[in-house]
């Protein structure tokens, strides 16, 4: 493929990572329980302590997660640092860049058909992580994925 489709992506919290946060956090408070029942000591609170201190850094970064719109554009010819010509460009606008901000790349970190984690890189050398999920725009999650595959 020469060329992907220019697409726009919703991005927004993931489900994903809330119900992979969730699962975990159940999973260690049966521990903990678990740990209650047969010792009885004080490894048991100091375990309780620990899940609680996890459970909200959990929530906090989920509630943390960026939320914004991933944009490939086709077409329009931009140099690389490389000095390679690409054959269209991505940018990211969020919260913290209202403006968007154009991106070096946009890496595939993991790729579970229907939900992708994804490292954006921008010229200032920030790195922003992302989840994205199919359901946030089925129409377009295609076209997503083959920007991706094409221009990674």
């Amino acid at each position: 493929m020469h060329s992907a489709p220019s697409v726009t992506f919703p991005v927004g919290r993931s489900a994903f990572l809330g119900g992979l946060l969730a699962g975990s956090g159940v999973l260690g408070m049966l521990a903990v329980f678990a740990d209650m029942v047969c010792c009885r000591g004080a490894g048991a609170a100091s375990a309780g302590l620990l899940w609680c201190g996890w459970a909200a850094t959990g929530v906090w970064a989920w509630t943390r997660q960026p939320q914004g719109r991933l944009s490939w554009r086709a077409g329009d010819s931009r140099t690389l640092e490389t000095g390679a010509r690409a054959a269209g460009h991505w940018s990211w606008v969020s919260g913290a860049y209202r403006e968007g901000v154009a991106l070096l790349r946009v890496e595939r970190v993991y790729d579970l058909q229907g939900v992708m984690l994804l490292r954006l890189h921008n010229a200032d050398g920030a790195r922003t992580w992302v989840w994205v999920e199919r359901r946030s725009d089925p129409a377009r999650w295609q076209d997503l994925r083959r920007a991706l595959v094409a221009h990674a």
